[in-house]
């Protein structure tokens, strides 16, 4: 007589993580592999830059992708997927055309197409995508932080931290995006209410920067330390020399300062479940395309979202807007305040002008959609596995 299948009777699946060109993206796609502990295969894309197609365009395609740079994309295919942001997908569905089963998909973010041609999308709250069977929100994306790293950061950079007067200070300075502004006047601000911080909680500042921040935004930082914290900062941008002070600054800092551009940084940071200071940064805003049918298109989605920060209940213009936005065809703008007002209100954190004090519930809580979401994966798989 046959046994019944059983949960450990099903092995893991083979997974493939489909790694992009963003080192931010790359990271919450490795992070998510280690914490389901799946045997996990990387396969590094690079992508041709002159391809004209637009990615929506692009169907179940390599059109775009940089065959001759990127990992060979051969059988035996893989049981699973897990990738992220627009580029992956036409790649993602092309390798589940391939395969005679097609793989588990786990996508990260924001795909920007039909949500049904995915199995779990995992997103963050400043995409802003409506509710769907198939979507799961997390507050802070998946980050991993091993401790025997930082344990080895810690031990080749705390002598040089040690001249500097506690409690340590780690700034993270991120840099501009599509939807934020991140120049020199930024900078500046930074700089004082850095130097407000100071007079609240002296101590030492220490400070790094990331690879999108811009070459003035360094100087400026650079400069103003040395005004504002004469020999009580340590400021170290990024490839400056060939170390990192980033994870020492994780390892040893007693609380973080984080520019809100970066949700990795600031998840990474609530990994040490220490104070957390937002410094917040100004929308820049979109570009007005011409034409009625770009205008109409706006309107609705500005009146969505007008509507959703007043907290008033979906009407059907609203709903008819949702389901557009499932189906790929309309596209709710980034925005990053959905993310910092969620971290605030949590108790994960607070503007870098505002006392905060350390929430272990508000920690706790992240850890348990974290957990959740590694559940929900494993249960799609074993359901997958037993059809």
């Amino acid at each position: 007589m046959t046994e019944p299948t059983t949960e450990r009777q099903i092995p893991p699946p083979k997974t493939w993580l489909i790694l992009g060109e963003r080192t931010g993206d790359n990271a919450q796609v490795l992070a998510l592999g280690r914490a389901l502990g799946w045997p996990c295969t990387i396969k590094q894309i690079r992508y041709d830059d002159s391809c004209t197609v637009a990615f929506k365009d692009r169907g179940a395609s390599l059109t775009g992708v940089d065959l001759n740079r990127s990992d060979p994309l051969t059988a035996p295919w893989p049981d699973a997927i897990i990738a992220i942001g627009r580029r992956s997908v036409p790649v993602a569905r092309w390798i589940r055309a391939q395969a005679a089963r097609p793989p588990l998909h786990i996508h990260l973010g924001r795909p920007r197409v039909d949500l049904e041609l995915f199995d779990l999308v995992i997103t963050t709250p400043q995409y802003n995508l409506p509710a769907a069977p198939n979507v799961i929100e997390i507050t802070l994306p998946f980050v991993s932080v091993e401790a025997e790293t930082l344990g080895r950061a810690a031990a080749a950079w705390h002598e040089r931290f040690a001249a500097l007067p506690r409690p340590w200070t780690a700034v993270m300075v991120g840099g501009p995006t599509p939807q934020l502004a991140f120049g020199v006047t930024e900078a500046q601000r930074m700089l004082a209410e850095l130097a407000d911080f100071r007079a609240a909680h002296a101590g030492s500042l220490l400070v790094t920067t990331s690879p999108r921040t811009e070459a003035a935004v360094v100087t400026a930082l650079q400069a103003g330390l040395t005004r504002i914290a004469p020999g009580q900062s340590l400021f170290i941008p990024f490839g400056a020399g060939a170390d990192n002070p980033y994870q020492a600054m994780l390892a040893l800092a007693d609380r973080f300062v984080v520019s809100v551009d970066s949700a990795s940084m600031v998840a990474e940071a609530a990994t040490r479940q220490k104070p957390i200071h937002l410094f917040h940064l100004p929308k820049i805003p979109p570009k007005v395309k011409p034409g009625l049918k770009s205008a109409l298109s706006r309107n609705w989605r500005l009146r969505r979202k007008a509507r959703q920060d007043a907290q008033q209940p979906a009407d059907p213009l609203d709903r008819l807007y949702d389901f557009w936005t499932r189906r790929g065809k309309a596209r709710p703008r980034r925005d990053i305040d959905q993310l910092e007002n969620r971290l605030i209100a949590m108790g994960v954190a607070q503007p870098l002008d505002g006392e905060v004090q350390t929430d272990e519930t508000a920690f706790r809580a992240l850890r348990d959609e974290i957990e959740a979401t590694v559940d929900r994966i494993q249960a799609l798989w074993r359901e997958k596995a037993t059809k």
